[in-house]
C-alpha cells in the first residue's frame, strides 16, 4: 500500500462511483479500479460492495476511510514540518557561551529572534571557553559566544566578532598597591607587581610585557573570574581582566590600561563545513548584525 493507492481509494469512497472518481483524478476507470483491486489483493479485504451505480463501503473499507484520511494528515504535517525546518520556521537552536562575554547580547537576540520564529526554541549552556569549545566539536552546540585571544586552529571554525573595536583591558586592585588617583595605567606600571590572570589573557599579557622589556610576575592564573576577584580583594595581587566586568566590591579600585594592543573581542565560532540548521543560520545572521548595531550605536 503507497500513498497514491490511499489517496485513489480515499476518492472512490467520496464519490460513490469509480466513473466519478476517475473523472476527479483525471484518468481512466480501468486503471483505477485496477489499483483498487490491486489494493484489496495486498491488503487481503474487501473495500466495497460494488453493484449498480453505486458503490458502499465495506467495513474494512470503513477503517481505511478513517485511517487513509489521517495517514494524509500525518503526512501533509510531516511535510510542513520539514518546510518550517528547511525555512528555519522550527527546531531548536543550541548556544554555548562564556559568562564573561556579550551575553547580555543574547537575551536581546532571542526576545527579537522569536517575534520572528515563535516556535524556535533554544538549549543556553554556560562554560568557560574550554568546555564551550569541545562542545562545538562534539555537535552538542551549534554556535559558541567566547572572548579573544583563543587558540582554535582557525582552520576548523567560522569565526565572527560581535563587538568590532573590542574591550580594553584593566588593572583591579586594592588600594596598596598602585595610586588610586591616577584615571588609567601605562601597563610598565606593573613592572615587578603580582598579577593575577585569567589564562586566557595570560599569553597576551606576558607579550606585552615582553613589548616594555620586563617579565610579567604572574603570581596566579585561573579560569573563574570570581575567584580572581577574590584574590585581588585579599590585597596579593593585581588582577588584569576586560574592562566590560563590573566590580561590585567598592573596595577595589579599576583603572584601564593605556595600551591599545590589550584589547579582547567577543566573537561567534561554529564549526566549518558542518550542518547547521535554517534556524540556526538566521540566529547567526541576526545576532552578528545586532552585535554590528551595538557596536556603532
Amino acid at each position: 500500500m503507497d500513498i497514491r493507492q490511499i489517496r485513489y481509494f480515499l476518492a472512490v469512497a467520496r464519490e460513490g462511483q469509480f466513473t466519478k472518481a476517475a473523472e476527479m483524478l483525471n484518468m481512466a476507470q480501468p486503471p483505477l479500479s485496477q489499483q483498487i483491486k490491486q489494493l484489496e489483493v495486498e491488503l487481503g479485504v474487501t473495500l466495497f460492495k460494488r453493484g449498480g451505480r453505486h458503490i458502499e463501503l465495506t467495513d474494512a473499507g470503513q477503517v481505511l476511510v478513517i485511517r487513509g484520511e489521517q495517514i494524509l494528515e500525518l503526512l501533509g504535517s510531516t511535510q510542513r514540518e520539514l518546510d518550517d525546518l528547511y525555512n528555519g520556521e522550527e527546531g531548536e537552536i543550541s548556544i554555548g557561551g562564556v559568562s564573561s562575554s556579550d551575553m547580555y547580547l543574547l537575551p536581546i537576540c532571542i526576545q527579537a529572534f522569536h517575534r520572528h520564529y515563535p516556535k524556535v526554541t533554544f538549549q543556553i549552556f554556560e562554560g568557560d571557553s574550554h568546555r564551550i569549545i569541545d562542545m562545538i566539536n562534539k555537535g552538542l552546540l551549534d554556535v559558541g559566544i567566547i572572548r579573544t585571544p583563543f587558540n582554535l586552529g582557525n582552520y576548523r571554525y567560522t569565526i565572527k566578532r560581535l563587538r568590532g573595536k573590542g574591550e580594553p583591558m584593566m588593572a583591579v586592585f586594592a588600594e596598596n598597591w598602585l595610586q588610586p588617583s591616577i584615571n588609567s595605567l601605562n601597563f610598565d606600571e606593573l613592572r615587578g607587581i603580582p598579577l593575577i590572570v585569567h589564562r586566557r589573557y595570560e599569553g597576551m599579557i606576558v607579550d606585552t610585557a615582553r613589548r616594555y622589556q620586563f617579565e610579567a610576575k604572574i603570581l596566579c592564573k585561573g579560569e573563574d573570574t570570581r575567584t580572581l576577584i577574590a584574590l585581588a580583594e585579599t590585597g596579593i595581587g593585581v588582577v588584569i581582566m576586560p574592562k566590560i566586568y563590573k566590580i561590585k566590591n567598592s573596595q577595589l579600585i579599576c583603572r584601564p590600561l593605556k595600551d591599545a594592543s590589550l584589547i579582547t573581542h567577543t566573537a561567534m565560532i561554529w564549526l566549518k563545513n558542518s550542518y547547521l540548521s535554517a534556524a540556526a543560520e538566521h540566529f547567526i545572521q541576526l545576532m552578528g548584525s545586532m552585535g554590528e548595531k551595538a557596536e556603532r550605536g
